[in-house]
């Protein structure tokens, strides 16, 4: 009896100085970031620009893969069936939210599947307007849509996608309707705005501040409590009038369920640093973005919480589920 109790003990002092020792070690090769999103998206920006200083800090190249498309969902069911290893982690967006009311029969679950690392972002949206048209306001452009209920149209980068649901906020705290236009990417959907084949898109700032500041769009409002440094002209949606508009995007990282915690707590240290940096703090700061460090469970509680918000606006807006 006391001898098994002893080797109890002794096997679970075994796992946990190999458990210590493999948080020591890792990473063992490079890191891979999957992202939800299409290249130059935000939370591609974003993601690059973490990986560029966390490679030099821990000594391994870390890559950012790709796969945008369907909402996110074939980037999250990837990183899903990855090894638990901490070597592959999902960048995502305030898409993933959305998942659990947007798809039918996904064959992972968008919250339980992941353990949060941590966000890297907060991004307030702007919403744009092409040039072409003859409105500056928000208030013009809700005067448009509601004297032609389903003329406009507004574009986004997949249905269930941050760009998709801001402007269903705008629309349910306005009593507009217009036609959704989901493209594989915000990049793509920038472009039908800025032809004018668009008439609007609620989109993170970092995809429109250069564009905005060279005269390529019209700034309506910013989703945030307060104007933003870079956009200091474009009134918050409260100072617009529809402070019911306001919609936080972020961006974060997380890894397969059954990563190791001491892994993950390995690499939330590691990438918190990087998100302390003056340098990094500058950088997102031109794009309109602050760093949104948290810790995993912070993180887990946060993307729970966020899910759920979603799930209202989903339910509102009385957007189906594929």
């Amino acid at each position: 009896m006391h001898n098994a109790r002893a080797c109890a003990i002794a096997a679970s002092l075994l796992m946990a100085i190999c458990a210590a020792a493999s948080a020591q070690t890792f990473p063992t090769r490079n890191l891979r970031f999957i992202g939800i999103a299409t290249p130059g998206a935000p939370s591609d920006l974003i993601g690059r620009m973490v990986a560029e200083p966390l490679a030099r800090q821990i000594g391994q190249s870390v890559v950012v893969e790709n796969r945008g498309g369907a909402g996110g969902t074939l980037a999250a069911g990837a990183a899903a069936r990855s090894e638990p290893d901490g070597h592959t982690l999902l960048l995502t967006s305030s898409a993933q939210s959305g998942m659990t009311w947007l798809y039918r029969n996904l064959p992972f679950d968008p919250v339980k599947d992941f353990s949060g690392v941590t966000p890297l972002a907060e991004l307030p949206s702007v919403l744009v307007v092409p040039m072409q048209r003859n409105w500056s306001t928000l208030k013009e452009m809700v005067a448009v849509a509601k004297a032609k209920p389903g003329a406009l149209n507004f574009g986004s980068g997949g249905v269930g996608s941050g760009t998709h649901l801001s402007s269903e906020k705008v629309m349910l705290a306005a009593g507009i309707a217009a036609n959704h236009v989901p493209y594989k990417g915000t990049p793509e959907a920038l472009v039908e705005v800025m032809t004018g084949r668009l008439d609007w898109i609620y989109t993170p700032a970092a995809s429109v501040v250069a564009l905005l500041k060279e005269g390529k769009l019209k700034g309506l409002i910013v989703s945030s409590k307060t104007r933003i440094d870079q956009l200091p002209d474009i009134p918050t949606a409260a100072q617009a009038g529809l402070a019911e508009a306001e919609y936080v995007f972020w961006v974060g990282l997380l890894a397969p369920r059954r990563t190791p915690r001491r892994i993950i707590g390995k690499l939330n240290d590691e990438i918190l640093k990087v998100l302390r940096t003056p340098e990094l703090a500058e950088r997102l700061r031109l794009l309109g973005a602050q760093p949104l460090p948290m810790k995993p469970q912070e993180f887990d509680a946060f993307l729970g919480a966020e899910t759920e918000v979603t799930g209202r606006i989903v339910k509102a807006a009385n957007i189906k589920p594929n």
